[in-house]
């Protein structure tokens, strides 16, 4: 599956969650906080073919929180977790089937608070 068809199935379901959300390499208007940055993380293309097998791609995307600056972590720990909660273990998204999902430690850059969401997935 080629990587494109990957991010847009992941991108269609995290929109479903009703939040803005930024794509990698799109330009526009920054969103409201909080809202979702949708990040390229990792993937890796196995071939089967010496094993008598099928391919596969495998990796993860990231999803950061961006939330206020100085406004407590809750709201934005509280999203990130309705983001992993959306991508549960075993869900399939056409030919995408993710392996989990994990919410990662929070911190704050010079003008928000970030908390990352890692979700794990394999592709066929």
């Amino acid at each position: 599956m080629k990587p494109s068809a990957v991010q847009n199935r992941i991108g269609q379901h995290l929109v479903g969650l009703g939040k803005s959300v930024v794509f990698p390499n799109k330009s526009g208007p920054i969103p409201a906080k909080p809202y979702l940055v949708m990040q390229n993380r990792s993937r890796t293309d196995v071939d089967g073919a010496l094993a008598g097998g099928k391919g596969y791609s495998e990796g993860s995307q990231a999803v950061v929180v961006v939330g206020e600056l100085n406004a407590f972590a809750t709201a934005a720990d509280d999203l990130a977790y309705a983001v992993k909660e959306r991508f549960p273990k075993a869900l399939r998204l056409g030919g995408v089937t993710i392996r989990g999902a994990s919410v990662q430690g929070g911190y704050t850059t010079e003008t928000d608070y970030r908390v990352p969401v890692i979700i794990d997935w394999i592709a066929t």
